[in-house]
């Protein structure tokens, strides 16, 4: 999520007391001095679990590894295809230890398909 986003979720979206948390951890990052940083959702239920990440990640309190990584970045205020050619290189490095000299986009999904994708993968971590 770029730095407008994620203003846009703190003003529009998010509920500085239902999520209090993630509120705050939004507003600490585009506050301080980082300009990449990530945040984690963790299984909240057993049926979570099969969907931990399979590569490094940071474990929680639990012993789990993430099932959904944001990722935020202060680097680009769009996600344009630059932006995610510099962040799929920056996510290689932090979480695969690859370091990736060139991104290949082979198959740009429409916006049906990535609404289903969306729909299919990740609207189950919203509250």
């Amino acid at each position: 999520m770029t730095e407008p986003c994620l203003l846009y979720s703190l003003n529009n979206e998010l509920d500085k007391i239902e999520d209090k948390e993630f509120y705050d951890e939004i507003e600490e990052f585009l506050k301080g001095s980082k300009k990449i940083s990530y945040s984690y959702i963790y299984p909240r239920d057993k049926a979570d679990l099969t969907h931990q990440v399979g590569h490094f990640a940071p474990i929680n309190a639990k012993g789990h590894k993430p099932v959904y990584i944001y990722m935020w970045s202060k680097l680009s205020k769009a996600w344009d295809i630059q932006e995610i050619e510099k962040s799929v290189k920056i996510l290689a490095h932090d979480f695969l230890h690859a370091n990736i000299e060139k991104v290949e986009l082979l198959d740009i999904p429409t916006y049906e398909e990535t609404k289903l994708s969306y729909d299919r993968d990740y609207s189950r971590f919203i509250k």
